[in-house]
């Protein structure tokens, strides 16, 4: 097992906190931006 500091704690719950936050079609959205961007970079 492993043993976290408060702090480590801390930065998990706020990690956790803000992807939960993020909703699936944003990063739907997001993927098909780059994806777009990434087609027209190649030459």
């Amino acid at each position: 097992m492993i043993t976290l500091s408060d702090d480590e704690v801390a930065l998990i719950r706020a990690l956790l906190t803000a992807l939960r936050g993020i909703k699936v079609r944003d990063i739907d959205k997001a993927l098909v931006i780059l994806a777009k961007a990434d087609r027209g970079a190649k030459p």
